[in-house]
């Protein structure tokens, strides 16, 4: 099936000599792919010989990207029937097709409106992840994949996608442990079933060190339009407290990208003060009584991130997650996974590369997507 990318523009259009209007029934929705429900728009538009319709802003109403922890597909089912009519209101010709949109885009220097299916749904094909956590990748499950996953040139896991009609899952987010897994440590998956007998202690660090759980170094997809493979690069941090950053990329699936050096944490706080007048009945004050009082006070948390030394391909990474309207950071707690949503305030960046810079690093400011005092009403 046909993929739009809804933060590009997509056109559809009709033409027929004898057309003087058209009239596009529009049909948006979610769950099974057939059968299509009654248009959510319906568009008359006059024309002569030809008529075009704009309809990726109608579809982005309805396909709003979430992300909570938990790695689900989000797509919508479009469907489009255009009629010419003439001037006497007879019905001249029809066509129609049928799409699955993703929250995606194309660049400029590419195809505009449709975008070619790619199976992995990440640009890169080198992955740089954490020790022992869980790391995914996106799959579009239209031609029933197979993933596996390899470790010295031996398999340690495989999972084979079934395509399906369900809106929800045209996008797979495949780990080692399977499509379903939504834990990132051993910590969290012990919280998160329930456990609350977890202690972290030197026993533990030293297994650990020495068996790590879901060691992959290179991801095999294969399907009827071929092989693709991902290497995978495992780092260790002992220093700095890592931190995952997910973002929607530019095929509309959610991406993991981790920064694994150090971080800064600040707070902007703004304010409006006023002069009070602090004399009472009997024109007496106190000296613990302000003068100026400050109201409206409101205040950001920001952070900014070091990537660490990545590979070139990860500029690209970096543009895409520049590029996103949504981005969040997870951070594991003793209660278990908190996401929170973030901004990329950084607002250029200068891509690097191994020859003129000899190490590929980042560093990222990013903004709370919300204040630091809870003032939502």
């Amino acid at each position: 099936m046909a993929i739009i990318n809804v933060r590009s523009p997509k056109y559809v259009y009709i033409d027929e000599i004898e057309l003087s209007y058209a009239i596009l029934r529009l049909s948006i929705w979610t769950g099974a792919s057939s059968p299509s429900p009654a248009p959510t728009y319906i568009i008359r538009k006059s024309g002569t010989g030809i008529v075009w319709f704009e309809i990726s802003e109608l579809i982005r109403d309805y396909l709003d990207t979430t992300f909570d922890g938990n790695y689900s597909g989000q797509a919508v089912w479009v469907s489009t029937t255009l009629l010419a009519y003439n001037s006497d209101n007879e019905e001249v010709a029809d066509d129609g097709e049928s799409f699955v949109a993703f929250d995606g885009y194309n660049y400029f220097e590419e195809s505009r409106g449709i975008s070619v299916p790619n199976t992995i749904m990440i640009t890169n094909r080198k992955l740089f992840v954490l020790e022992d956590n869980t790391f995914r990748v996106p799959i579009y499950t239209e031609t029933s994949p197979t993933v596996t996953f390899l470790k010295d040139n031996e398999i340690v896991g495989t999972t084979t996608l079934p395509s399906s009609n369900e809106s929800g899952e045209q996008i797979s987010y495949v780990s080692i442990y399977g499509d379903t897994t939504n834990w990132d440590s051993f910590k969290e998956r012990v919280l998160e079933n329930g456990g609350t007998d977890y202690e972290s202690n030197k026993c533990l660090e030293a297994y650990f060190n020495d068996y790590s759980i879901g060691a992959v170094d290179k991801i095999i997809v294969s399907d009827s339009d071929g092989i693709q493979t991902v290497n995978v690069e495992i780092l260790e941090e002992c220093k700095y407290e890592p931190k995952k950053v997910t973002f929607v990329n530019k095929f509309g699936a959610l991406q993991d990208m981790y920064f694994f050096k150090k971080s800064v944490e600040s707070m902007n706080v703004t304010k409006e003060s006023y002069k009070s007048n602090i004399l009472d009945s009997n024109m007496a004050y106190y000296s613990s009584n302000h003068v100026y009082r400050d109201f409206n006070v409101v205040g950001k948390e920001s952070i900014t991130l070091s990537s660490g030394f990545l590979g070139e391909e990860y500029n690209e990474v970096f543009k895409q997650m520049m590029l996103s309207e949504k981005v969040w950071i997870t951070n594991i707690t003793d209660d278990g996974e908190q996401v929170l949503p973030i901004n990329v305030k950084t607002g250029d960046i200068t891509y690097k590369t191994s020859l003129n810079d000899k190490l590929v690093q980042y560093t990222i400011e990013f903004d709370n997507s919300f204040n630091a005092i809870n003032d939502i009403r």
